[in-house]
């Protein structure tokens, strides 16, 4: 009589499901990346020293050489810039502190619409203004 062996039980992994989920992570860095890109405008920016880098989930404002006033790739007035402050002053739970502003400004352009940019945060008392330039060594 012959008899059977007990057949070893291997323990077999499944790679199919950690491959897509590598996959999903790769497209949504890959997209993330590319919205965080588009909150900058291609402006010339003054040259000073510099050292850091932009800081994530602020508010870019841009004001290009013309002295328009653009966020998020809208072109806003005066009054349409000072309603987007006080929604992400709001959205802080009402904390001017809460809120960073980075300010990108062409060196080209005049000083007039960045005056009213500053006035706006300052009527608005948002005190965590940075404001963008080119490193030079």
């Amino acid at each position: 009589m012959r008899l059977a062996r007990p057949r070893e039980n291997r323990l077999e992994v499944n790679m199919t499901p950690m491959i897509d989920i590598v996959f999903l992570l790769i497209i949504f860095f890959m997209t993330v990346n590319q919205i965080s890109d588009q909150t900058n405008e291609p402006l010339e920016l003054s040259k000073q020293p510099g050292s850091q880098d932009q800081s994530q989930g602020a508010m870019t404002i841009n004001i290009d050489a013309a002295g328009q006033i653009v966020v998020a790739g809208e072109t806003l007035s005066v009054i349409d810039l000072a309603a987007a402050v006080s929604g992400e002053v709001e959205r802080a739970n009402n904390d001017p502190a809460a809120v960073t502003v980075i300010v990108r400004a062409d060196r080209r352009g005049d000083c007039r619409s960045f005056n009213q940019v500053v006035g706006i945060l300052a009527r608005l008392d948002v005190s965590r203004v940075r404001f963008a330039v080119e490193s030079s060594p």
